[in-house]
């Protein structure tokens, strides 16, 4: 597989190079042929080659937005011109303008960008804008689903068979990195344990295991894999009513697919939840989703907006995309450890 990463300036880097792809036809024709598939990968191309794209943001930065013949356009990195999906505009939850162009290529808005076009608007408010007498529609980056919340629906997508989550093992980035960080005798909490792999993994190697989950499903499966584990103790709780005696008690708190699961308008929340059961020296070590997937579950999430709701509350020990995960999580995940920052 070959790989195009693109940082948070929006510079290009093919494969392992250190250097970005300069200004010209290369680097103009792997922005042009940008897509976001229906699996909700980033890919590109090049002549007959193709890149998965590992984006720290949106891929491509709108440096000016104009209106021409009724359109909307955006200049990008290159100084390539786009023109803009006028039913694909959203808000992030940063109040960042988002949006889709017509040739399929995720973008969002500078910040000097957002703030020239709300000058040059004939009007805007919380919900659209207006340019040149079009008017643009930017509902929540997030589309909300209601389900979320009802543990019942949690346990008959557990009823109707294999969940596309539950890889059947656990995460192959933990099973790398148990081996890498080497952790003395932790006591660690696995939150959205599911059927209970990557909590079964950290007991088997030794540490105090708590696994929540909140589907009675996912938990009856879980005891019947791994009840034989006197280390790990299962528990079926909604994560954000977890009682506050176990407030700082933990030393790790794992996290995979629980992040994606949940409302996104909750994830300051969870922030706070994982603050609040870790003691002052611990860490979080999570592999997320880093997509640009609107709707869930699973919600997908840029490295950037991870960056942004970590890091006031954690400093970052490693941070790095995964590339040696299942063929269909290729180019999506991104492992983070963070240690709590001190209040």
């Amino acid at each position: 597989m070959n790989y195009l990463t693109i940082d948070e300036r929006g510079d290009l880097y093919l494969d392992k190079s250190e250097t970005a792809v300069p200004y010209g036809e290369i680097a103009q024709e792997l922005l042009r042929n940008v897509r976001l598939t229906n699996n909700f990968n980033l890919e590109t191309s090049f002549e007959k080659t193709k890149y998965l794209i590992e984006a720290f943001d949106h891929p491509l930065f709108a440096f000016r937005v104009f209106a021409e013949n009724k359109k909307i356009f955006i200049e990008a990195q290159q100084d390539l011109i786009f023109e803009a999906d006028l039913k694909k505009f959203s808000l992030d939850p940063f109040d960042r303008i988002c949006g889709l162009t017509t040739s399929g290529a995720p973008f969002r808005l500078t910040e000097k960008t957002q703030s020239n076009l709300f000058d040059e608007c004939d009007e805007f408010d919380d919900d659209s804008f207006t340019l040149a007498g079009i008017k643009i529609d930017t509902p929540e980056y997030y589309f909300e689903n209601p389900n979320l919340s009802d543990s019942e629906f949690w346990t008959d997508i557990y009823n109707e068979g294999n969940p596309g989550w539950d890889l059947g093992e656990p995460a192959v980035a933990f099973k790398d990195m148990i081996q890498r960080i080497k952790l003395p005798k932790s006591r660690i909490l696995v939150l959205g344990c599911g059927a209970g792999h990557d909590a079964a993994l950290f007991a088997e190697a030794g540490h105090v295991v708590t696994a929540v989950d909140f589907s009675e499903g996912a938990i009856k499966k879980a005891k019947s894999l791994y009840s034989h584990l006197e280390n790990l103790t299962f528990v079926q709780q909604d994560i954000f009513a977890l009682p506050h005696d176990w407030n700082e008690t933990f030393d790790v708190i794992v996290e995979h697919t629980c992040f994606c699961a949940i409302d996104p308008d909750r994830r300051k929340e969870m922030v706070k939840l994982w603050r609040r059961l870790l003691h002052e020296e611990g860490q979080i070590m999570g592999v997320f989703f880093a997509m640009l997937k609107r709707a869930g579950p699973p919600y997908g999430s840029s490295e950037w907006e991870i960056r942004e709701l970590l890091k006031n509350s954690f400093h970052f020990l490693f941070w790095g995309r995964w590339r040696e995960s299942i063929p269909r999580r290729e180019g999506r995940e991104l492992f983070v450890l963070a240690k709590k920052r001190k209040a």
